[in-house]
C-alpha cells in the first residue's frame, strides 16, 4: 500500500484541481485574451452600428423639418436673429437714452444665452462628437 493510497485519491485531485486554478497557461492566457479582444470587438461593431442608425433618423428628421412651409424650415434661424435684433435695440437703446427695465434685460439674458448656446453649442458638440472638425 502506498503513500498516495493511503491519503485517497480525492485529496490528490483537488491539490491538483487547486494548483491548476492557480497556475495559468500560455494558452489559458491567450484564450482570455481571444475572449477579451473579442468582446472589445464585438462592442465597437454594435456602437458603429448604433451610431449608423443615429445618423439615418438624424437624416430623416431633417429631410421632414425641410418638407414643411417657410417657417417650420427657420425656425431655429428666425428664433436667432429676433434674438440679436433685442440685443442691438438694447444697446442702441442705451445709447440714445432710451430706458430699459433691468428685468427686461436680464430676461433678453437668458433666452439670447439659452438660444445661441443652442444653436451653436448643439450644432458644434453634434459635429464634434461625429468627428467632423469645426
Amino acid at each position: 500500500m502506498g503513500f498516495f493510497d493511503f491519503l485517497g485519491s480525492g485529496i490528490v485531485e483537488s491539490v491538483g484541481k487547486i494548483a491548476d486554478d492557480l497556475v495559468t497557461s500560455d494558452e489559458e492566457r491567450m484564450e482570455k485574451d481571444n475572449e477579451k479582444l473579442k468582446t472589445k470587438l464585438s462592442f465597437k461593431n454594435e456602437m458603429a452600428k448604433n451610431d449608423l442608425a443615429y445618423e439615418g433618423e438624424l437624416t430623416k428628421r431633417l429631410e421632414s423639418d425641410n418638407q414643411g412651409n417657410f417657417l417650420t424650415k427657420s425656425a431655429r434661424p428666425i428664433t436667432l436673429y429676433l434674438m440679436l435684433g433685442l440685443i442691438f435695440i438694447m444697446i442702441f437703446g442705451n445709447m440714445f437714452g432710451i430706458e430699459i427695465d433691468k428685468k427686461y434685460v436680464d430676461l433678453v439674458q437668458i433666452l439670447a444665452m439659452t438660444a445661441f448656446s443652442f444653436y451653436f453649442g448643439g450644432k458644434s458638440i453634434e459635429a464634434f462628437k461625429h468627428g467632423k472638425v469645426l
